[in-house]
């Protein structure tokens, strides 16, 4: 039953008993199918697409609706045996903006965030939510729940609005909002509040908020601005004439002194919007990701070409798949109309990936984080990194966990002017596997490697902080650490066997105790994080 709205600036929710915070999904991980609504806001080669390969979850009002959507569906070749009906009372078809936000507690289980759901206001300046008349959206706001049951997973009522179309997360704890998603709320919370319960509900660290793009109307971010992964932000480019280019650029600037989870700027990528209709322009940032494939709006216009072009550009990899259809507008389009169910048992790989030049090492570490929501264990032999130098072949080397959800690996060194490539995969005993990026092999990570720069006469290999000699190692070895850090030695299987606060320098290692094997360092200081594998012989 929806909270009453009298009672929401009281009501507290704790997602979870877990010390660790809540994690919001992003659109770009592993996901089951799409929800949408019947009567369809879609084309019938888009909903053709989505049932290919994924499930198609269909929400209808009764029987009847629901044998109409499938008769209609079988007439259009669909292939229903993906499609998935769910009886639920609707009033519009922009599943986006009323659906489900997706989360997993601290202790991995995945469940529903359910913000209220109060339609669209219109924004000439006045006060924005002027009314308190039924107009029907009380039947999406309902959605949610019948969802959790569907899903058989917790539903959080977030006590304020999060109007899905307004609302971007990268899966690390930073989201993304124009002015408006405030506004909307001051029925409820200061601004100052609503920052804290984003915090506490949705565990956002970083909460970035951009000015409003239009001068008027519903103001959301999906129609400006689109995150392509954690460190890309496709952005809406329009003509210097158009009446909104001053706030769009506005936008950019503010972007660009944004940092992303990995304390770098984010990569921003220009999207030219054409005109269809006067100063209305294409919404090619209204996109949607299923997995590994994109679908994009197009609106019969000449810009639609390079709008594909620019997204086959910026996702190595992807299947990017243009839908063109009438009804698509500057403010709502195919993004608005379709909503990703999350998979709750997914295989999440995350990576800091290198930066673009990479000095000399004798060995480029590789750190990464895979996480199996199914609760299996990863499968030996099927998770580490590929890599190829100067587009040869590819060779792959075993991940080694060492802590918690940590593992590590390292590419072998490569001569100056060498170009790496690289990707992550992993598998799980649920019989999931992933890659990162997730179209590996067709997209991958690449670094050139570069002459190593000297520091007060002594050399320090970017990427490797702390090393160890000699190395195999018999009863000691000298671990060398050229910053202050906090060096661990791990087992294989991730039991800390040794620490030590090392200043900037070296010290020896006994290692007379240790059984003959590999074991990880690890270092971590001076805002540097560091692996080093060590072999201990006799």
């Amino acid at each position: 039953m929806r909270i009453p709205r009298a009672l929401l600036s009281v009501f507290l929710l704790v997602c979870t008993v877990s010390a660790q915070p809540p994690r919001l999904c992003a659109e770009w991980e592993p996901s089951l199918g799409t929800l949408i609504r019947w009567p369809l806001g879609i084309p019938m080669v888009l909903v053709e697409e989505l049932a290919m390969h994924d499930t198609l979850y269909v929400l209808v009002e009764n029987p009847s609706q629901q044998s109409q959507a499938l008769s209609t569906f079988q007439a259009w070749g669909v292939n229903t045996g993906h499609c998935r009906f769910i009886t639920a009372d609707t009033w519009s078809h922009w599943t986006r903006d009323w659906g489900p936000h997706w989360v997993f507690d601290g202790s991995g289980e995945m469940g529903i965030i359910d913000p209220v759901f109060d339609g669209y206001p219109w924004v000439p300046g006045g006060p924005y939510r002027e009314y308190t008349d039924s107009r029907g959206y009380e039947e999406d706001d309902q959605v949610n729940a019948v969802l959790a049951q569907e899903f058989s997973c917790p539903l959080y009522q977030f006590p304020g609005y999060l109007t899905g179309g307004n609302f971007m997360s990268d899966g690390h704890g930073t989201g993304f909002s124009t002015r408006a998603m405030l506004t909307e709320n001051e029925v409820f919370w200061s601004h100052e509040q609503f920052m804290e319960l984003s915090y506490d509900w949705l565990g956002l660290e970083s909460y970035f908020i951009t000015v409003n793009p239009e001068d008027y109307g519903i103001q959301h971010v999906d129609c400006v601005a689109k995150l392509l992964d954690e460190e890309t932000i496709l952005l809406k480019q329009v003509d210097p004439s158009h009446p909104e280019y001053a706030r769009i650029e506005t936008i950019n600037d503010q972007l660009t002194t944004a940092m992303n989870c990995y304390g770098r700027e984010y990569d921003i990528v220009r999207i030219q919007c054409g005109s269809y209709s006067g100063s209305e322009v294409a919404a090619y940032t209204n996109s949607y990701i299923l997995n590994t494939r994109v679908f994009v709006p197009l609106f019969g216009i000449s810009t639609d070409a390079a709008a594909i072009s620019t997204y086959q550009q910026a996702m190595p990899g992807y299947e990017v798949i243009g839908v063109p259809y009438s009804d698509w507008y500057y403010y709502d389009a195919l993004h608005c109309r379709t909503r990703e169910v999350m998979d709750p048992g997914m295989l999440l790989v995350r990576h800091k990936r290198f930066d673009p030049s990479v000095e000399f090492s004798e060995s480029f570490q590789v750190l990464a984080e895979i996480k199996a929501y199914s609760g299996e264990e990863l499968v030996p032999g099927e998770t580490g990194i590929a890599w190829r130098v100067n587009g040869g072949a590819w060779s792959t080397e075993e991940l080694i966990a060492f802590s918690g959800d940590s593992l590590a690996g390292s590419i072998p060194g490569q001569p100056p002017g060498s170009v790496v490539d690289y990707y992550i995969f992993a598998a799980d005993s649920s019989g999931r596997a992933e890659t990162l990026p997730r179209t590996a092999p067709l997209g991958y990570y690449s670094f050139q490697v570069v002459p190593q720069a000297s520091c007060g006469g002594s050399v320090i290999p970017v990427g490797q902080v702390v090393s160890a000699s000699p190395n195999p190692a018999g009863s000691a070895a000298v671990v060398i650490a050229p910053v202050e850090t906090e060096v661990v030695l791990y087992s294989l299987y991730g039991r800390e066997l040794f620490r030590h606060w090392n200043e900037a320098g070296e010290f020896i290692l006994d290692t007379s105790a240790l059984p003959p094997g590999c074991y990880l360092l690890r270092a971590e200081g001076s805002g540097l994080e560091s692996v080093c594998r060590l072999v201990v012989v006799r």
